[in-house]
């Protein structure tokens, strides 16, 4: 099996004017195409970008619906869910009863 030598190809691609201007061309091109503004490596990065805002744009659709399952029961006037909010969020409380807030560590 011939041994591939690198520098054997390097001088005869330099001793040949249209083999270097063959390769210039070429180097020039896969530079380009790979960091150029619209280059793949930007492909790339906006294509991970787009998977990730489709995952959060998902993620927001379920709140939204949770939110609006909530909007929808509060229209309707489902007393127990009033009730819970109350208590929890302006800690109102029944006559007679004793509210004993814990602190957070």
């Amino acid at each position: 099996m011939p041994k591939f030598d690198l520098k054997k190809q390097i001088r005869k691609i330099l001793k040949s004017p249209k083999l270097l201007l063959i390769s210039a061309t070429f180097l020039v091109l896969g530079a380009t195409l790979l960091f150029a503004n619209k280059g793949i490596w930007r492909h790339v990065i906006l294509r991970r970008e787009v998977a990730t805002l489709n995952d959060k744009s998902t993620k927001l659709d379920v709140e939204e619906k949770t939110l609006q399952d909530r909007v929808g029961l509060l229209n309707k006037g489902d007393e127990a869910l009033i009730e819970r909010i109350a208590r929890e969020r302006y800690h109102m409380k029944r006559p007679g009863e004793i509210i004993y807030r814990l602190k957070d560590q």
